[in-house]
């Protein structure tokens, strides 16, 4: 899924020393990866880097088999649109829709996601309901102004979001940092869930190092980056 080489980005070219530096990393399709570092050691930089958003200086940052170093920014946009599903920390729900219409705007600007979610449900409205009951939000809240729903609920809107047109990879930035223990484990354990029923690859980033052991990989970037000095 994810294979990176001898990458390097700076935010700003004046800059001597990298922001983020990586010898080797490789991230098998499937895996459930937790990736963790203190705040400011390039968890969110990294993650913009997978998603297309930034390029890296030097090096390879391939995704799906496509080197996202080589792709111009339109290219990159429609390969995010398309491939991956971004559950946001602040979540990045539109607060004067419904749930139902967030998490159908996951498949707005990607003709390949709405096929695909058209492959679980008669529409696309059908099957943003399906998800988010699969995620843990009751039927009764899915028509509700979404700037109502408590922290836990909007964080299951915007994990339906990202599913929505089975994405090969989903990206987690931090998004149980506002829940308690009980209530991290048992989203993390929904996204899993999912993620094993489409087969989607799920790279999960926190601070948070007791989270690390339900998953089946861990990631320090710490380490990562001193390999590199």
């Amino acid at each position: 899924m994810i294979t990176i080489q001898k990458l390097s980005f700076k935010w700003h070219s004046q800059q001597t020393i990298p922001t983020l530096t990586i010898p080797s990393l490789v991230i098998e399709r499937g895996e459930h990866v937790f990736l963790h570092g203190p705040s400011g050691s390039g968890k969110s930089t990294l993650l913009s880097l997978l998603a297309g958003i930034n390029k890296p200086n030097s090096g390879t940052l391939n995704v799906l088999d496509t080197n996202l170093a080589q792709l111009s920014n339109r290219k990159r946009d429609a390969l995010r649109s398309d491939h991956i599903g971004y559950i946001f920390q602040n979540f990045n729900l539109l607060p004067y829709l419904s749930p139902i219409e967030n998490v159908m705007l996951g498949c707005q600007f990607s003709k390949p996601r709405q096929k695909k979610a058209l492959q679980q449900s008669d529409c696309l409205e059908q099957e943003a309901a399906r998800l988010l009951t699969a995620l843990g939000l009751t039927t009764e809240h899915h028509q509700q102004n979404v700037a109502n729903l408590s922290i836990g609920q909007q964080q299951r809107v915007a994990a339906a979001r990202a599913f929505i047109g089975s994405p090969e990879l989903i990206i987690a930035d931090e998004p149980t940092s506002a829940l308690d223990a009980a209530n991290r484990t048992a989203f993390i354990e929904l996204l899993f869930a999912q993620a094993n029923l489409v087969g989607s690859t799920l790279v999960f980033v926190s601070h948070d190092e007791s989270l690390q052991a339900l998953f089946n990989r861990s990631i320090s970037l710490v380490d990562i980056m001193e390999q590199a000095q």
